[in-house]
């Protein structure tokens, strides 16, 4: 079989500029190698300027399809990000559930179902989470039923979803406590399974139970185009939304946005990558936290109580967005400037540096710190592997000892969203030992151990990064407080070692 024609770097902008016209996505320059590669791989033999000349002409839906596989296959897993889980079920679904009965008592009617949605479901994991967390969490004993939507851009992620068949990697953030009643084993998809191996060589895959897979209905739908019907006002009482905002160009995403927050129900909750913000969008929704985490949720009639509440009550503009329909701060979270919230801070080429610091010391400081940049940037747009290794290149001898820090703050964080929490763990202890006014690793040891029911290490942590927030740099906060202000993090660590002492 032939291999397909490499594409000229001469057609990424005309590919770029389709992207974001025909599926909303937004691409820099950063990715060109990526994006050659799968425009010829997707062009075949027609070769990529006939197939992208083809397609500004006249693009078909296969076409669009075959693009949208290629360039939105995302890393995902079951219970990733439990601390967002443990809000739901803990803290959110029996408010959602009292309220329910009320107004069923009130009308005489039966109470209505619960609708969640996952929007960019990807291969269903999430979704398939999702209905694990509703069932656990009882409300049918009590009368309460739901349903869950699930929805994604790419065909092939929904195909995948639905064939529900998984491998080890996608469990393994999955206690076995959570796979014995939840999960059993599955058998390859026939076209998999030809060759006849020997079973001993087969891969290990595991599916959902039946009750839990007829629970979930998929999609393929954008999120960042208008529909009146879908998006119907105050239709979902819980949206899943994470790790997808980053990558919708700016039209989209502000569609994306009105989508999102139009469709909740009142007392419904939006949840988010951590990666994400909607601060300076919309006074529709109310920063929240609990069990360690951001969400946000439309206000309600005062007769449930709220879940509680970030200092600021109201979502503000953030520091340097846009007015007008400037969206969720676009420079902020938007390739190519940056692709998520924690907004680059770089040294500018006027920023003063210490007395008596010489030009190459400079240049080499200036050279550092944009690697850092590019790791977060890498790491937070999913690109683990990319970031950990901009990460290792920040770890020489001569790497001052709060960048060294920050750096293995990040490859922190990458671990944790691997789900790799003993090593997040450890390169946490080795920031914290790096440069001790650095807060931030403190405030993620204390969550990590909150989690792990070690309550003493947990209140130590917290009160430490509690101290050290008062006198943390802006320019840090800005880098690695997730888009939240100091006041924010400041009542997140009291509340959680109010809890840790409950």
């Amino acid at each position: 079989m032939s291999r397909p024609v490499p594409a000229d770097p001469a057609l990424l902008p005309r590919l770029r500029a389709l992207l974001a016209a025909r599926l909303g996505l937004q691409f820099d320059d950063r990715q060109d190698d990526w994006l050659a590669a799968a425009l010829a791989r997707v062009a075949g033999a027609a070769g990529p300027e006939r197939f992208l000349a083809q397609m500004e002409l006249a693009p078909s839906r296969d076409r669009l399809d075959a693009l949208a596989a290629e360039l939105t296959v995302g890393e995902t897993f079951f219970f990733r990000h439990p601390e967002q889980l443990d809000a739901l079920r803990y803290d959110m679904l029996p408010r959602m559930t009292r309220r329910a009965l009320a107004d069923a008592a009130l009308s005489g009617s039966a109470p209505r179902a619960l609708r969640v949605l996952s929007a960019g479901c990807a291969s269903g994991e999430e979704a398939y989470t999702l209905a694990i967390t509703m069932q656990r969490a009882g409300m049918q004993m009590q009368g309460v039923d739901w349903d869950i939507l699930a929805i994604d851009l790419n065909p092939a992620a929904i195909a995948r979803a639905m064939s529900a068949r998984y491998g080890e990697w996608s469990l393994r953030a999955t206690p076995p406590e959570l796979r014995e009643p939840w999960f059993r084993r599955a058998e390859p998809d026939s076209d998999t399974a030809s060759g006849a191996a020997p079973e001993r060589d087969r891969p290990r895959l595991w599916s959902p139970l039946p009750s839990i897979r007829e629970r979930v209905r998929f999609e393929q739908r954008h999120l960042g185009l208008p529909d009146a019907v879908f998006w119907a006002p105050e239709r979902f009482d819980v949206i899943f939304c994470r790790n997808v905002l980053m990558y919708l160009e700016p039209a989209a995403l502000r569609q994306a946005i009105r989508n999102l927050t139009g469709a909740l129900a009142p007392g419904g909750v939006l949840f988010v990558g951590h990666a994400e913000t909607l601060r300076g969008h919309t006074d529709a929704l109310t920063l929240r936290h609990a069990q360690g985490c951001f969400f946000y949720q439309r206000e309600t009639a005062p007769a449930t109580p709220p879940a509680r509440t970030a200092p600021h009550e109201r979502l503000m503009r953030g520091a340097g967005a846009g007015s007008g329909d400037a969206g969720i701060g676009l420079d902020h979270c938007i390739p190519p400037s940056w692709p998520y919230p924690w907004s680059t801070v770089a040294a500018s080429p006027g920023q003063a540096r210490p007395a008596g610091e010489a030009p190459d010391d400079t240049a080499d400081r200036d050279a550092e710190q944009a690697l850092l940049d590019e790791a977060l940037r890498l790491i937070e747009a999913g690109q683990l592997d990319d970031g950990l290794r901009a990460c290792a290149r920040l770890s020489t001898p001569g790497t001052p000892p709060a960048l060294l820090a920050e750096a293995l703050y990040l490859q922190a964080l990458a671990m944790e969203e691997r789900g790799e929490l003993p090593s997040a763990e450890w390169h946490h202890q080795r920031a914290a030992a790096k440069d001790a006014g650095f807060a931030m690793p403190h405030l993620r040891l204390g969550l990590l151990a909150r989690r792990r029911g070690e309550i003493v290490a947990a209140r130590r942590e917290l009160r430490r990064a509690l101290e050290l927030l008062d006198g943390e740099s802006a320019t840090r906060l800005r880098r690695f407080g997730g888009g939240f202000e100091r006041d924010d993090l400041r009542r997140l660590c009291r509340d959680e070692i109010r809890e840790a002492h409950a």
